[in-house]
This record gives structure tokens, C-alpha cells and sequence, in this order.
């Protein structure tokens, strides 16, 4: 059985991974409630007063009039909120941009590769291409094209959840990719990158923004980028298999996903 490890913030109201950037933050609002809805099965089940009941159920299961009736919710959530990712329209004004309900299916699916850079981000840190060719020396791996390429800073896990979480010094401070690094993913052709922070630029520069999602005005595809991971930390190897679906919002430029790493199970694939 494979191992699935959530990479996803909890979406709830205040969470420090929504960027004031990119309000609001999740607001849930009751629209039906069990107290209310019951009534419709008052009706719908006379004169026996239940459905039927099966599999151990208990009589109370089914006994209408009792606050057993379904519930429902409306909510308002941005699309660049939590952990999500970013189309191409983000930055792309056209026309033609790619929009959430454009990006291929087989782009937030594959085998991924993790960098960590935790021994040398800091505040306002900028992730250079040394610093990413070190990191990937010290997997014994490559970046292949196709890859899927997880950089795991640590700041999530010191500033949105750790044991003093704190906003400002999540969304104000944290490492990303210096300017000129952006190259060094376009020429291994990855198709994703995902980071643990707010932003996969540091200081705002916006430089891995404008390379990935611009790149259908030369003609190829968008880099897709993910923001806001969590729990990097939990992931025990090098490689996996990393999941992360976008809702198909028409006319988004950003949806949460729920992101995952599936760890396959060795002893399945030595059985094959």
C-alpha cells in the first residue's frame, strides 16, 4: 500500500497562508441546516417516519423531527488562497492565456524531486543556481525533464505552522528564487515547481513568475507554479510521486488544490 502524505494547508478563516495580495481568506457561511432541512423528511418518509436503516444503523439514525436532517454551505475563496496554483493568465493579459480550466491534467500529476535548501534559507533569502545545483548534488539524483521539482525552504514549517507561527514574517520575509535562477528550471524542461512559501520569487522580483506563466509568447508551454506547501518535512526520500489538481474555475487565474505525496510502496514494486 503507498504512503500519502498531505502537502495541503487547511483551509479555514485567518490561516496565515492566504496572502493579502490575494483576499479573502475562506468565509463559510451556513446556508441549510440539520435543524431545518429535517421537516423535508418528516414528509418524504410517512408514514413509516425513516428510511430504512441498515448495516447496524441506529434507530435515531432515521428518526426525522430530531435534527436529522442534511446540512449544506456557501463560501467565498480565493483563488491564489493556500495552497494553490498559479495559471498562466496570472500574469498573462492576453486573450489567449491559459486560465485554470486550460491546464493539462498531466501536468499536476508525476514523479517529482525534492530540493532542500533548509540549511541556507534564511530572511529575504535568494535561492541562486548554485545553491540549486548543490542542493541537487546532495540528492545523488538529476532533474530530468518532465520532472515535477519541489523546493523545501522550510519556512512553512518555522512561519505558518510551527510552534510560532507568525504572518509577517511568513509573507514579508521569506527566501525564494533570485532573479536570474528561472534559467536553470527552463533548460531542464521541468513542467512544475512548487515551493513551501508565499511566493516562489523572493522579494517580489517576479522573475520565475513572468519565465514559467509568460512562456506562451514564444510559443510553449506555461511552467505551472505551486505555492504555499506544507509538511516537506514528512517526505523521506528524494523522489515520489507528487498530486495536485486544480478545480476547473472558468476564467480563474489561480485555484487551491489539494496537494499529495504518494510514496510507492517498495515491497509492491519488487513483487512486480
Amino acid at each position: 500500500m503507498p504512503k500519502f502524505i498531505d502537502l495541503t494547508a487547511r483551509l479555514k478563516e485567518g490561516m496565515i497562508q492566504n496572502h493579502y495580495n490575494h483576499p479573502r481568506a475562506p468565509l463559510l457561511w451556513p446556508s441549510q441546516r440539520h435543524d431545518i432541512t429535517q421537516y423535508d423528511f418528516v414528509e418524504r418518509w410517512a408514514p413509516q417516519d425513516q428510511p430504512p436503516l441498515f448495516d447496524g444503523l441506529p434507530a435515531e439514525a432515521g428518526q426525522w423531527g430530531k435534527g436529522h436532517g442534511w446540512a449544506s454551505e456557501q463560501f467565498i475563496l480565493g483563488g491564489h488562497c493556500g495552497t494553490h496554483m498559479d495559471a498562466g493568465a496570472h500574469f498573462d493579459h492576453r486573450d489567449t492565456a491559459q486560465y485554470v480550466q486550460d491546464i493539462p491534467i498531466e501536468k499536476c500529476y508525476g514523479e517529482a524531486i525534492i530540493l532542500d535548501l533548509r540549511d541556507r534559507c534564511r530572511e529575504n533569502y535568494p535561492i541562486t543556481i548554485t545553491d540549486l545545483e548543490e542542493a541537487e548534488k546532495k540528492t545523488g539524483d538529476k532533474v530530468k525533464k518532465g520532472d515535477i521539482v519541489i523546493i523545501h525552504t522550510g519556512w512553512a514549517a518555522r512561519w505558518a505552522y510551527g510552534p510560532n507561527p507568525g504572518r509577517w514574517k511568513y509573507h514579508e520575509e521569506y527566501p525564494g528564487l533570485a532573479y536570474d535562477s528561472p534559467i536553470w528550471f527552463i533548460e531542464r524542461e521541468v513542467k512544475l515547481v512548487g515551493v513551501d512559501t508565499p511566493n516562489l520569487d523572493c522579494d517580489e522580483v517576479l522573475s520565475a513568475h513572468i519565465n514559467f506563466l509568460l512562456r506562451p509568447w514564444i510559443n510553449k508551454e506555461p511552467i505551472q507554479i505551486v505555492e504555499n506547501l506544507v509538511n516537506l518535512e514528512k517526505i523521506p526520500q528524494t523522489r515520489f510521486i507528487f498530486i495536485g489538481f486544480p478545480l476547473p474555475i472558468e476564467g480563474s487565474t489561480g485555484s487551491p488544490i489539494r496537494a499529495v505525496a504518494l510514496i510507492p510502496d517498495r515491497r509492491s514494486d519488487e513483487k512486480r
